[in-house]
C-alpha cells in the first residue's frame, strides 16, 4: 500500500479517535487510535533517520494514548505496550484529560498593550515556527519555557491564549488541581502524560495558571507528593532540547518567589517575563474594547477616563465597563433608556477601588529588581 494511503488512514482514524474521545466512547476512541497507530507504524517502515523517530515516537504515543482508555487490545506491529497501571490492569484515573488541545480563537489583536511582552514571545516561538530556516540557521529552537508572573487580573490567561491563537498551536490549558492526585505517583504520571499529549499535537503550548502550587519551595513544602512532582517537571522542562516536536510551556504565577528555585534555571523557564499594570494607551485600548458595540453617549471621553483610571488592573477595567452596562440596562428595562455615558462610568468608578494594592506592586518590583540582577 502507498505512503499516501497510510498517512490518510493515519490522521483520519486519529481524527475519529479524537472525536470517539468526545463523546465518551472509550471503546471506540481506542480501537480507532491504536488503527491510527498501526498505520504510522506502518509509515515509519518507510521512512529513514529522524523522520523515521519522529513517526514511530508519535505512534507508540498513540498506543499509549489508546491504553489509557482500558486495556485489553493488543499494540500493533512495531509498537510497545504500555504497562498496566495496576495489579488490576485499570487505567489510573484521569490521564485521558490530557488527549485533546483546543486551538483558541483570540490573537495579539485582542490584547491591549503588552508590546514588549508580545515581541518577547514572538522572537521565542512565533518567528521560529514562521521562518523555520532561518531559525535554524542562527541556532533558534521553537518552543521552551517561559514564566508569566505579576499581579492578579493583569492579563497572563489572556497572553498565554493569544500565543496559541497566533501560531494556530493546539493549546493545552491545565489546572494545578488536575494534575495533584491523591494516588501515589499519579500526579507524576499526569505530568507525564500532559507532555506526551502536547509533543503529540506539535507544535503546542502547555499553559498551567498558579504553577506555584505545583513547584513550590521544596524546603518550605513538606508533602510527599511535591518532592516526586518537581523533579518530573524539571525532567520534562529540560527535554525539551533533546525531544522533537515544538512545544511551549507557559506558567503564570502571582507569586513568583514562591517557585522552587531550580524551575526558575536556564534551560527549564529561559525567560521571566513580568506582566504589570497597564499604561494609558493599553487603558484606553481596554475601554475601548470592553466598550464596543453597546449604545455610547457622545460626551464620553475617553482619554480622559484612561488617565483616572492608572493603578487599575485589565480585570479592573473590563469590571467598570460591565458595570455600567448593567446600569444602563436597568435603566433602559425601567422605561429610562439611554446611553452609557462619562458620569455614568465616573459614578462607578467613585464605588472601586484599585484591586491590586500599592504594597503588593511594590513586592513585584522588587521581585523584578532581583531578578534582573
Amino acid at each position: 500500500m502507498s505512503l499516501e494511503f497510510h498517512l490518510t488512514h493515519y490522521e483520519r482514524y486519529r481524527k475519529e479517535g479524537i472525536d470517539a474521545h468526545r463523546r465518551g466512547d472509550a471503546d471506540r476512541a481506542r480501537f480507532c487510535l491504536l488503527k491510527s497507530a498501526e498505520h504510522l507504524f506502518s509509515v515509519a517502515r518507510s521512512s529513514e533517520g529522524r523522520l523515521k523517530e519522529e513517526r514511530s515516537r508519535r505512534a507508540n504515543e498513540l498506543v499509549e494514548l489508546a491504553q489509557r482508555f482500558g486495556g485489553g487490545a493488543p499494540a500493533p506491529a512495531g509498537g510497545r505496550r504500555r504497562e498496566r497501571d495496576d495489579a488490576d490492569g485499570e487505567p489510573s484515573p484521569g490521564g485521558e484529560r490530557f488527549l485533546i488541545g483546543e486551538r483558541p480563537d483570540v490573537n495579539f489583536d485582542d490584547i491591549a498593550g503588552l508590546e514588549d511582552v508580545k515581541d518577547e514571545v514572538r522572537l521565542k516561538i512565533i518567528h521560529p515556527f514562521r521562518h523555520p530556516e532561518t531559525a535554524e540557521r542562527y541556532g533558534i529552537r521553537a518552543g521552551g519555557g517561559i514564566l508569566l508572573y505579576g499581579p492578579p487580573g493583569t492579563g497572563k490567561t489572556l497572553l498565554a491564549r493569544a500565543v496559541a491563537g497566533e501560531t494556530q498551536c493546539s493549546f493545552f490549558t491545565v489546572k494545578p488541581s488536575e494534575i495533584l492526585s491523591k494516588w501515589v505517583g499519579e500526579a507524576e504520571q499526569n505530568m507525564a502524560a500532559l507532555f506526551a499529549a502536547a509533543r503529540e499535537r506539535a507544535p503546542s503550548v502547555i499553559f498551567i495558571d498558579e504553577i506555584e502550587a505545583l513547584a513550590p519551595r521544596r524546603e518550605e513544602n513538606r508533602s510527599s507528593v511535591m518532592a516526586r512532582l518537581v523533579p518530573q517537571i524539571l525532567a520534562e522542562l529540560e527535554g525539551f532540547a533533546g525531544r522533537p516536536g515544538a512545544i511551549l510551556f507557559l506558567g503564570a504565577t502571582n507569586e513568583p518567589w514562591s517557585l522552587d528555585p531550580a524551575i526558575l534555571r536556564p534551560g527549564r523557564f529561559d525567560e521571566r517575563i513580568y506582566i504589570g499594570l497597564p499604561d494609558h494607551p493599553a487603558r484606553l485600548r481596554m475601554l475601548e474594547i470592553h466598550l464596543e458595540g453597546r449604545p455610547l453617549a457622545d460626551d464620553l471621553d475617553l482619554p480622559r477616563l484612561a488617565a483616572l483610571i492608572e493603578g487599575y488592573s485589565g480585570a479592573d477595567i473590563r469590571n467598570l465597563c460591565r458595570k455600567a452596562a448593567d446600569d444602563a440596562f436597568r435603566r433602559a428595562i425601567a422605561g429610562h433608556e439611554a446611553p452609557i455615558d462619562q458620569e455614568l462610568l465616573l459614578a462607578n468608578l467613585g464605588e472601586m477601588a484599585p484591586s491590586v494594592r500599592p504594597e503588593e506592586l511594590e513586592k513585584f518590583h522588587r521581585y523584578r529588581g532581583e531578578v534582573a540582577r
